[in-house]
């Protein structure tokens, strides 16, 4: 027998399989893609909003909060499709029913376009307070 040292083959160069990591963070781009897409889909880019040069901006939004966005042209979309009158009073029923103290825990937020008429915005107002519900804020961007 040999007394020796035993020597160990070694590549020259290591390498780590990184195909398992490319794939994971190949998901979590395509995540956080299709997330943002959709949080500004509920904010209606069609709808421009007003100045308000004394308004306090929002510091954290709420994320029970149903976002109802008045167009110019007197449509009204929730969520992320173009909804009636009825429509938006039955889907504010429906939320209604799984907050425990829906007047208090449902906060609404409309969005009325610069240039809609006071009139669809009235009619957006009248129907959340036929609900009950009357946490009800108006959103409009800060002027500089």
């Amino acid at each position: 027998m040999a007394r020796g040292k035993i020597k160990i083959k070694t590549p020259d160069q290591a390498e780590t399989p990184i195909s398992s990591m490319i794939d994971v963070v190949f998901l979590l781009i395509i995540f956080f893609v299709v997330t943002a897409s959709i949080d500004k889909e509920i904010e209606d880019e069609k709808v421009i909003l007003a100045d308000a040069p004394h308004g306090r901006p929002v510091k954290k939004k709420d994320p029970r909060s149903l976002i109802i966005n008045v167009r110019q042209d007197g449509t009204f979309s929730m969520g992320m499709r173009t909804m009636t009158l009825p429509e938006i009073r039955n889907e504010l029923e429906q939320a209604k029913l799984s907050v425990s103290n829906p007047a208090e825990n449902l906060p609404i937020i409309i969005r009325g376009d610069y240039h809609a008429q006071h009139y669809y915005v009235k009619q957006v107002m009248d129907t959340v307070k036929s609900t009950g519900l009357y946490k009800v804020r108006f959103n409009a961007q800060q002027s500089e």
